[in-house]
């Protein structure tokens, strides 16, 4: 999917932010936003997953012009967001944490079968060598972040935005995020 966000303006109060910020992403492609604290980084990525509104500008998706109003909007695009501060249940299974905002359900009951045959299968894809039924607690930083990777791809995510996803990584584990990050890009997926 490719990403265009073209002259994006963005004020609070008087202090505006964004002052008509251009940015392309092509399917596959891997780019760092660099710049000072305050530089509005955050604030354009915040608009584009749908946590808050542009002012002025437009986004558009393979051409499509897109206005996201809310987080659950920017996802039923293809826009996956990972904040910096983890979205996961420590006492929870990675596939229950996978599967958390979508249940499949067989009848009254959850389907763990179907939900730890389908994070099987997308750990396969991504050569992970991760079981399902870990429980999140046990996994260090680095797979945490995978996990939350996991779950976007899940619910069709093709552009993924990560907020600072080094930040406490040890260099091993920014390394294992890198691969994670290059598998992608060779499927296809956009990165940010």
């Amino acid at each position: 999917m490719n990403l265009s966000m073209q002259k994006i303006y963005k004020s609070f109060g008087s202090n505006r932010v964004l002052h008509g910020v251009d940015f392309h992403l092509d399917s596959g492609e891997i780019c760092a936003l660099l710049g000072e604290n305050g530089a509005g980084k955050s604030t354009l990525m915040n608009i584009l997953g749908g946590v808050l509104p542009a002012d002025e500008g437009s986004i558009r998706l393979d051409g499509k012009e897109v206005r996201f109003t809310t987080p659950v909007d920017s996802l039923d695009a293809g826009i996956g967001f990972i904040h910096q501060e983890l979205n996961l249940i420590n006492d929870l299974t990675i596939y229950e944490n996978l599967f958390l905002t979508h249940l499949p359900k067989k009848g009254a009951f959850l389907d763990a079968a179907l939900m730890q045959e389908k994070t099987k299968a997308l750990f396969d894809r991504m050569n992970l060598q991760l079981d399902p039924c870990t429980m999140v607690r046990d996994l260090d930083a680095s797979y945490k972040q995978i996990v939350e990777i996991c779950r976007a791809l899940l619910q069709d995510a093709s552009i993924i935005i990560m907020d600072e996803p080094t930040t406490s990584l040890t260099d091993p584990e920014i390394q294992r995020v890198f691969a994670m990050m290059r598998t992608l890009k060779a499927q296809g997926v956009g990165i940010i």
